[in-house]
């Protein structure tokens, strides 16, 4: 039986994907605000807590998904050492668990989440560090792969790396689609304008190095086009991060 420590947005994910689990299923939900716990523990069929100190003596799976700077305030109130705790975090170390657990490790799924949406067919990939796990290792490994079908095991380094480069690919690219519609919408434009060209971009590094797959003004060298562009952008921030960038796609190495 697992306690879910957290009510954001991969803590939901893991309560729709295990809605119903026998082999795992949640029966209890931590979140600061009872209200949020209630949400996922409803879900779930489970109790719903918003006190550390009634977590669960019977549940022998502990899953902390937590944004990163509340760690180490909830792992400092734990009642009790727990017997199984896996983490859901891109950078925190799990050695911030081996003073709270006799087993311990991390299941980071590498995806983006919105828990306003139904997310249970999303494609996740799952990244393990297991090496602190012990004898139970294999029901880390069975959870995340009741999870998701794709597991990969990581090191630390690895993971970390992992969670800058998905910074970069994901977060900062939704920030730029975020330029765009400002753009657009200055102009009366909808975005959805875009969206053929961004599947088509996805599609295309699905079947190349993003390098080989990269198009536009600044692969060519077109600084006429470049110039003019940089002109037309109004907001000088816009301007330096066009230049940035432009730089970055002129120098990359294919």
């Amino acid at each position: 039986m697992i306690t879910l420590i957290g009510s954001g947005n991969v803590a939901t994910w893991m309560a729709q994907r295990l809605q119903g689990s026998s082999r795992f299923p949640i029966t209890q939900v931590y979140s600061r605000t009872l209200a949020n716990a209630r949400v996922l523990a409803d879900l779930c069929g489970a109790e719903a807590i918003d006190n550390v100190k009634d977590l669960s003596l019977d549940n022998q799976i502990f899953i902390f998904a937590l944004a990163d700077k509340a760690y180490d305030e909830i792992l400092s109130q734990l009642p009790f050492k727990l017997p199984m705790a896996f983490m859901t975090s891109g950078s925190v170390s799990c050695q911030c668990l081996k003073d709270h657990a006799d087993g311990y490790g991390v299941i980071y799924p590498l995806q983006t989440f919105t828990k306003s949406q139904d997310m249970r067919t999303l494609e996740v990939p799952m990244c393990l560090e297991s090496d602190f796990v012990g004898k139970q290792k294999p029901i880390m490994w069975e959870l995340a792969r009741e999870l998701s079908p794709l597991c990969y095991e990581v090191s630390e380094s690895q993971r970390a790396q992992m969670h800058v480069a998905a910074v970069f690919a994901c977060n900062f690219s939704n920030a730029m689609y975020q330029i765009s519609y400002k753009l657009l919408k200055e102009k009366d434009l909808p975005f959805e304008i875009l969206l053929p060209l961004l599947r088509q971009t996805v599609e295309k590094v699905s079947q190349m190095p993003p390098a080989e797959a990269q198009t536009g003004p600044a692969a060519r060298g077109d600084e006429n086009v470049m110039r003019k562009q940089m002109e037309s952008l109004e907001d000088e921030r816009l301007r330096e991060i066009y230049r940035v960038m432009s730089e970055i796609i002129m120098n990359a190495e294919c």
